[in-house]
């Protein structure tokens, strides 16, 4: 079984959870929790909820060298409940790594951006320019999160958006 652990930003800095006992699916719970309530992705308490998985044979967080690619392989979402990003990183063993927007639907026109903000505690707040299709409410990334935690896959290429960050 693999293990996972999440990382959750807000205007008081990013916080390691580790859930115990745990398994994927409820791991999928807890995160789905989070990213469904506006209460508590509001934006700005918390806009940001990352999970990535433990290398296998690991069974807890502390075990895991802060130099593994699994630290930087994960999938994050951005924003609050109700307008969010979600982007997917993939890192190697060399430290390349692929780092993806995720959509909803194929974009239909590639030339129309939106943005998702919130407040990360800066003067301004934060803003993600994206594609009106790659803005998901909590509820629509659910999916996404359940199909990487428990299945370990990626969405379907014509979904994916290379970044270049």
């Amino acid at each position: 079984m693999r293990y996972f652990a999440e990382y959750i930003v807000g205007r008081n800095g990013p916080i390691d959870a580790f859930l115990q006992p745990q398994t994927p699916q409820l791991v999928v719970e807890e995160v789905a929790r989070k990213l469904t309530s506006p209460a508590y992705l509001d934006g700005a308490r918390h806009f940001a909820v990352a999970v990535w998985a433990l290398p296998e044979g690991m069974t807890h967080m502390d075990e895991v060298p802060e130099s593994s690619p699994a630290r930087a392989t994960f999938i994050q979402c951005g924003g609050s409940a109700a307008a969010m990003s979600v982007e997917i990183r993939v890192t190697h063993e060399d430290d390349s790594y692929e780092h993806y927007a995720v959509a909803r639907e194929p974009i239909a026109a590639p030339g129309t951006w939106t943005a998702v903000t919130w407040d990360n505690g800066g003067p301004e707040p934060f803003s993600l320019r994206l594609h009106p299709e790659e803005v998901f409410t909590g509820e629509q990334a659910v999916p996404v999160f359940r199909a990487y935690i428990e299945e370990g896959t990626l969405p379907p290429a014509q979904l994916l958006r290379r970044l270049d960050v």
